[in-house]
């Protein structure tokens, strides 16, 4: 591969062509030109933003990596012993910018960018349409791919750069910030810091939300983005930010539509998997033919499957005996000669049969835990009270309410958040936003302490990128050079 498809300019046009040819719109362009100039009806917006939520749904993004690394690389996770070597150097902490999965990574989130970035350029131009549910439709679709952008930097942002708190001013280096795709020009992006990436995240998801709103859409699905989603998404950025004010606004402003439910403790672990839930307030949608098959999560866990990644016994003894959440654990032997005996085998996502559990970006449940912990860190202990114990006791009924004050309810908002989130993809983020040190438990009784704030906490910028974007050459994370 030439130089020029090396670094994000190039590798975002590779990936407009590849999407194009699977599902972006469903034809493969001879030329740029045609890729530039694809978009221009309703129907090929629509292709658009289908293909966007496909790259989403791929094993390096919400099909597998992004929920498996933040548990793996934190006190949630282990590889065992028996393993087909798959992302192990990242259970070790023993990363190069060589790794596989993190430019695999890398390159998969950027071209859900890429292709966002063409919804939002060509998308304007279709709004004035003769029919008004068509022009709804449009505007609908644009908005959606604004949150998707948002999403995708803010996961790039936790994923390869410190948390906004990591320097007073939060003037650390963030991610490249690519707006516009030009399909004609090579661009060259250097990183942005960590402030000018989360003003654009901010931004997005405001206009995502602006634009919602005025397009008057009544589409309301778990599978597509709607101004709820947003609204949802906003209140963890705000958090992750230290914006309590804005945090807690925004997850009421979810929590107060009704739109969603908190699903019944009797019903969490069975209902959990249910694609459209009450409380799921995104998800990618797998289905019998659309399916990562066993390149997905369920795979990774599944001791019918590759069954290689366990629960650490240290997540596995912070459930009450009464917790229904220990429903997404077994205590069992490691499927495989030599495995571990007892293990904790995780049960969250299991379906290797069908693959077609959807995979949980959002849930009402974070929702309520965001508010808690932005009330809390605002001294409104009452109310942060009252939402920690919604989820406390949808859980386990006999726990009682929450009674903590000041820290010790910042550490139970903090506890409750990894019960309820565990194997979603929060644990080490977490972690790194609230500067929490922890041990890094691997197989054979092995470990490493993880001091933090620290350096390897975060991805490496993969060497490709640096080799071929001489704006971002001298731009890698420290302990990487």
């Amino acid at each position: 591969m030439s130089k020029r498809y090396q670094h994000i300019a190039g590798l975002l046009l590779t990936v407009i062509l590849a999407a194009c040819g699977k599902s972006f719109l469903d034809q493969t362009p001879q030329t740029q030109t045609e890729t530039g100039k694809a978009i221009t009806d309703l129907p090929g917006l629509r292709a658009a933003i289908s293909g966007v939520y496909s790259l989403m749904q791929h094993e390096n993004y919400y099909g597998r990596t992004m929920l498996l690394l933040p548990d793996l690389r934190s006190d949630n996770e282990y590889i065992s012993v028996i393993n087909s070597n798959r992302y192990r150097n990242h259970d070790q902490y023993i990363l190069t910018p060589n790794d596989a999965y993190v430019t695999d990574n890398w390159n998969q989130l950027y071209s859900v960018v890429a292709n966002a970035n063409m919804v939002i350029q060509k998308g304007p131009g279709i709004f004035l349409l003769p029919s008004v549910a068509d022009s709804t439709e449009a505007r609908q679709i644009v908005a959606e791919a604004y949150t998707i952008r948002a999403l995708v930097f803010f996961d790039l942002a936790r994923l390869y750069a410190q948390p906004y708190n990591y320097t007073t001013d939060a003037s650390h280096m963030g991610i490249p910030l690519v707006t516009v795709t030009n399909v004609d020009s090579v661009q060259s992006p250097s990183r942005s810091n960590i402030r000018q990436t989360f003003d654009q995240i901010i931004r997005d998801l405001q206009t995502a939300i602006s634009r919602f709103e005025k397009s008057n859409s009544t589409a309301f699905s778990s599978g597509r983005i709607n101004k709820y989603t947003a609204t949802a998404l906003l209140s963890r950025v705000l958090l992750y930010k230290g914006d309590w004010q804005g945090a807690m606004a925004n997850a009421s402003a979810v929590i107060n539509s009704n739109r969603y439910t908190l699903l019944p403790g009797d019903k969490l672990v069975s209902d959990f998997a249910v694609t459209g839930n009450a409380e799921t307030i995104f998800e990618v949608i797998n289905t019998p033919v659309d399916n990562r098959g066993t390149d997905g999560l369920s795979y990774m866990f599944s001791q019918d499957g590759y069954g290689e990644i366990l629960a650490t016994d240290d997540i596995f003894n912070i459930y009450p005996a009464k917790d229904v959440r220990l429903g997404f654990l077994k205590r069992g032997k490691r499927a495989a000669n030599g495995g571990e005996d007892p293990a904790n085998i995780i049960t969250k996502y299991k379906d290797v049969n069908t693959f077609t559990e959807s995979m949980k970006v959002i849930r009402l449940a974070e929702l309520y835990l965001i508010r808690a912990e932005a009330a809390a860190r605002l001294g409104l202990t009452a109310a942060a009270q009252a939402d920690l114990t919604q989820i406390i006791m949808r859980a386990d009924p006999s726990a009682g309410p929450a009674t903590a004050t000041g820290p010790a309810l910042l550490s139970a908002i903090a506890l409750e958040r990894r019960r309820e989130l565990a194997f979603e993809g929060h644990r080490l983020f977490d972690l790194a936003r609230t500067k929490t040190s922890f041990v890094k438990y691997l197989a054979n009784n092995q470990s490493i302490t993880v001091a933090l704030p620290g350096p390897k906490i975060i991805l490496p910028i993969p060497q490709r990128e640096l080799d071929a974007n001489p704006n971002i050459r001298h731009q890698q994370n420290e302990g990487y050079n």
